[in-house]
C-alpha cells in the first residue's frame, strides 16, 4: 500500500498492490463510498454482480467504476494480481475526463473507458520490478493523465468540498445559495458530474464513517455511533444500512 502524494490525495487516496489465490470462490461485499476504483488485473477475471443482486453477472478482468448507491457482490477465484487505485469521485470525474452520470451503478472494461492508455499502462505495470516502482509508474501516468482534464464546473466543486470536508454535513440549501443556482440546477448539475445527487452524496459520506467505526471493531450502542456520525437517530441508520449495505447495521457489524 502507499498513499498517493498530497497533490493528489483530492483525487486518488491510495495505491494498493495484491496477489491473491483462491480454490474455492470467494465473494466480497463492496459498499457504495465517496470513493471508486480503477483495478489493473494480470491474473483471471473478476464476476461483478448487478448492484444490489446475486444473480446477473459479468466477468472483468481490469475495470473502473462510477458512483454506487447500493452495495455491489464482487466474486473471484483462482489468481489475481494487479494493482487498485482508491479514487475520489472527483478523482474518477477527472481520470475519465467527462461528466460520469451514465457510469452510475456500473463497471466497465478499462480498455473501453481508456483506450491504448489502458493497455500501455497495463504492460508498464506488469512490467515493472517491484509494487514500489509500479506505484511510481502509476503515479507519473495518473498526473499527466490528470493534467490534461476538462476541468469540473466550479460551483459543483465547491460543493463536493463543502460536503467532503463536514463528512455529509453541510446543508444542501446552504451549499444552493453559496452557488447561486437554483436547487434543481444545482442537484442536476452535480448529478450529471459526479454520478450521484449531493443528498445521496452527503448519506454515503455519513454511512462511510459508520462503517469504517465497525471495521476498525468499535464496541458500543449503534444508536451512539449512528448520533456521532451524523445521522439523526438509529432508525436514519437502518435505512441507509439498508440501501447502502443491503443488510441491517447489526448484520454489517457481526460480518
Amino acid at each position: 500500500r502507499a498513499a498517493a502524494p498530497e497533490s493528489r490525495r483530492p483525487y486518488a487516496r491510495e495505491y494498493v498492490g495484491w496477489t491473491e489465490q483462491v480454490r474455492a470462490p470467494l465473494c466480497r461485499r463492496e459498499l457504495p463510498t465517496e470513493e471508486a476504483p480503477l483495478i489493473i488485473n494480470f491474473g483471471d477475471p473478476f464476476r461483478l454482480f448487478a448492484p444490489g443482486e446475486s444473480r446477473r453477472h459479468g466477468a472483468f478482468r481490469s475495470f473502473i467504476t462510477g458512483a454506487y448507491d447500493t452495495f455491489q457482490l464482487v466474486e473471484s477465484v483462482g489468481t489475481t494480481s494487479g494493482v487498485q487505485i482508491n479514487f475520489t469521485l472527483l478523482g474518477i470525474r477527472l481520470l475519465v475526463g467527462r461528466p460520469i452520470e451514465d457510469m452510475t451503478n456500473g463497471a466497465f472494461a478499462a480498455e473501453d473507458i481508456f483506450g491504448g492508455f489502458a493497455r500501455e499502462l497495463t504492460e508498464r505495470l506488469y512490467d515493472a520490478e517491484s509494487w514500489e516502482a509500479r506505484f511510481e509508474c502509476l503515479d507519473r501516468a495518473l498526473t499527466a493523465r490528470l493534467r490534461e482534464s476538462q476541468e469540473v464546473p466550479a460551483s459543483v466543486l465547491c460543493a463536493w468540498q463543502r460536503l467532503m470536508a463536514s463528512s455529509g454535513r453541510a446543508s444542501i440549501a446552504s451549499i444552493v445559495r453559496e452557488v447561486g443556482w437554483s436547487q434543481r440546477h444545482f442537484i442536476s448539475q452535480f448529478r450529471h458530474e459526479i454520478g450521484v445527487s449531493p443528498k445521496v452524496f452527503a448519506r454515503m459520506l455519513r454511512f462511510g464513517r459508520v462503517v469504517r467505526d465497525l471495521r476498525a471493531g468499535r464496541t458500543g450502542d449503534l444508536a451512539d455511533i449512528a448520533l456521532e456520525s451524523g445521522y439523526w437517530d438509529q432508525s436514519h441508520l437502518n435505512r441507509d444500512a439498508r440501501q447502502f449495505a443491503g443488510v441491517t447495521p447489526g448484520q454489517l457489524r457481526a460480518s
